[in-house]
């Protein structure tokens, strides 16, 4: 019962603060303290990036922001129809011939792997990696390597994976970043117990909608703490707002409407863009961003206050961050 309470107290002020902070109105309130110029007057020529999830909405809208201001961007995406038609609408546009295509799917281990070797091949360092891939599902689905797809594509290998091959190429630019595009509904819930994030537990019954919390709650966790491991690069989570995307579409159908007014693509990307560019002396590694400000990460309690029902332990973190490891490494055979 008291776990109940909890939970119903965490989503009712989630979705209060939401209506105040992530909608359009939110947007437009935060836009008033942006620093001029600070998207318009870059010049990314000769930065490389890599943005998985790029074909369609928030990640297209990125790869075209970048491509506009002469980076050379990576797109990796699932379907390679569906990621050359993006491509050259993207390059049409922009005038950059320096996009590129690399087919793979964020929820695999060996396509994660193919992913960062075929870029390798082609660079020497990584400016920027924008984990941005998703997926939600009703039911629980297992990927083909044995691993529910949620938490596989949000945290296992479009995150985790990813990252650690890539932190070679990262490690050689001048001011890399990771940026982790994780959600306000994180809000919802701490990570919980390993099988329950990973769906294997017996007894409980898998939840769509919880499965992809617990995944972005995970994205923020993993920031805190590969930023206390590694400073030569940034890491930072963030929240595009709630943003009219198929995937909203999809996921909340004629219940979007309690989201509205919904930001438009480039309202819900500028954040991402944001972290992509500034200087790294303005960025605070492993913080939680929206319009690009570091913002608190739990409000749980009593009267929009922290609370504890959304704190994972420093054992707990732990727990996770060495069975991020091991799964990554050897699967789901291996639990600590």
């Amino acid at each position: 019962m008291g776990n109940s309470i909890s939970q119903g107290i965490t989503s009712t002020q989630f979705y209060l603060h939401g209506r105040k902070n992530f909608t359009r109105t939110g947007y437009e309130e935060a836009k008033k303290s942006f620093k001029p110029g600070a998207l318009e007057q870059v010049d990314l020529k000769d930065k490389v990036y890599l943005v998985t999830g790029a074909n369609s909405g928030l990640g297209a809208e990125l790869t075209e922001y970048l491509a506009s201001k002469g980076g050379r961007v990576y797109m990796v995406c699932r379907n390679k129809e569906r990621a050359e038609v993006a491509k050259k609408a993207i390059v049409e546009k922009t005038k950059n011939e320096q996009v590129e295509v690399i087919i793979g799917d964020c929820g695999l281990k060996e396509d994660v792997q193919s992913v960062v070797e075929q870029f390798g091949s082609k660079e020497k360092k990584l400016d920027c990696l924008v984990c941005n891939a998703g997926t939600i599902t009703d039911d629980k689905v297992l990927t083909k390597e044995g691993v529910e797809t949620t938490f596989a594509t949000h945290l296992l290998h479009g995150a985790y994976t990813l990252s650690t091959l890539a932190t070679p190429y990262l490690e050689a630019a001048e001011e890399p970043r990771v940026v982790m595009v994780s959600s306000g509904g994180m809000y919802n819930s701490k990570f919980p117990k390993w099988s329950v994030s990973t769906a294997t537990s017996e007894t409980y019954k898998y939840d769509g909608q919880l499965a992809y919390c617990y995944a972005k709650r995970g994205q923020v966790l993993l920031c805190e703490e590969w930023a206390k491991q590694n400073k030569k690069i940034a890491f930072a989570s963030c929240h595009p707002g709630w943003v009219d995307t198929p995937g909203v579409s999809a996921v909340y159908g004629d219940k979007k409407s309690y989201l509205e007014p919904l930001r438009s693509l480039w309202e819900g990307t500028d954040g991402i863009a944001w972290l992509c560019v500034a200087p790294k002396e303005e960025l605070k590694s492993g913080e939680y961003y929206l319009d690009r400000t570091p913002q608190r990460k739990h409000l749980s309690g009593p009267f929009f206050t922290d609370g504890s029902f959304t704190k994972n332990t420093p054992q707990e973190v732990e727990t996770m961050m060495t069975n991020l490891s091991k799964w990554s490494k050897e699967g789901p055979s291996s639990t600590a």
